[in-house]
């Protein structure tokens, strides 16, 4: 399971910008966990130089992709986060959702570790 067809089934397409950032993003945590513990610097900073934008320009992209994943599928964004949610999880929340389910999958799958998009198995 990659990361694109993980938010493709969540309604979130390539034509929102957020698409790309929201992907560059769970990769980084799918590569190591530990930035989730700071998130600004770790991960937001990162993509945003990657994508040569501003690091608050990624988190508000990434919270319209939460959105859009909030209106077009919740039950399916429930089932990955494993536990009932009233409110759309935040930007990071999200993140670290989506990043854990994909995670999840590969083990299930019998994977030592889920690639991200792009990289041969």
């Amino acid at each position: 399971m990659t990361v694109q067809d993980t938010l493709q089934a969540l309604g979130i397409t390539r034509n929102y910008r957020g698409c790309l950032r929201a992907a560059a993003a769970i990769e980084l945590v799918l590569e190591d966990e530990g930035r989730l513990e700071a998130v600004t610097k770790e991960i937001y900073l990162e993509v945003a130089q990657r994508c040569h934008c501003n690091w608050y320009a990624v988190e508000r992209n990434i919270r319209t992709v939460v959105q859009r994943a909030w209106r077009v599928n919740r039950p399916l964004l429930t089932q990955m986060a494993g536990y009932p949610m009233d409110a759309p999880p935040t930007a990071s929340e999200f993140i670290a959702i989506v990043a854990n389910y994909i995670r999840r999958a590969g083990a299930q799958e019998g994977q030592a570790q889920p690639q991200p998009d792009g990289v041969a198995q």
